[in-house]
């Protein structure tokens, strides 16, 4: 059986709208996935963020606009910090990064950035 690859119509068919959706989801999975590792219920999180169960239920139910104030009130409900992760896209172009070569290479490459790159690359400086 041949694969198929599908990253050229994934790249031409995804919009802000489907992406904000997809970030949704692994939202609403974190927090179930701390409910269940902590053996809380719907109700006990909804006590702890201070919101009614209906409001919980509608949060996580992949509302692609969750603020980032409901998602510090996961966080903080939960005693979790949910951290972005930056990884090279599909796409081949990258139009946020400097135009400079080097810069673009040193921005994209796995690891860690050398502090003087950090200040020219949209991905924060990480250190060990």
């Amino acid at each position: 059986m041949n694969k198929v690859d599908l990253s050229d119509f994934y790249a031409d068919t995804e919009t802000s709208e489907t992406r904000a959706y997809e970030h949704a989801l692994d939202i609403e999975f974190i927090v179930h996935r701390e409910m269940k590792r902590l053996g809380l219920s719907k109700s006990d999180l909804a006590k702890r963020m201070g919101v009614s169960l209906q409001s919980l239920s509608k949060l996580l139910n992949s509302q692609p606009n969750m603020t980032l104030k409901t998602i510090a009130r996961f966080e903080l409900a939960l005693g979790i910090n949910i951290v972005p992760k930056v990884t090279v896209s599909y796409s081949k172009e990258l139009p946020f990064l400097s135009s400079n070569n080097f810069v673009r290479e040193q921005c994209t490459s796995p690891g860690i950035l050398p502090a003087e790159l950090s200040a020219d690359c949209d991905v924060p400086f990480q250190s060990e």
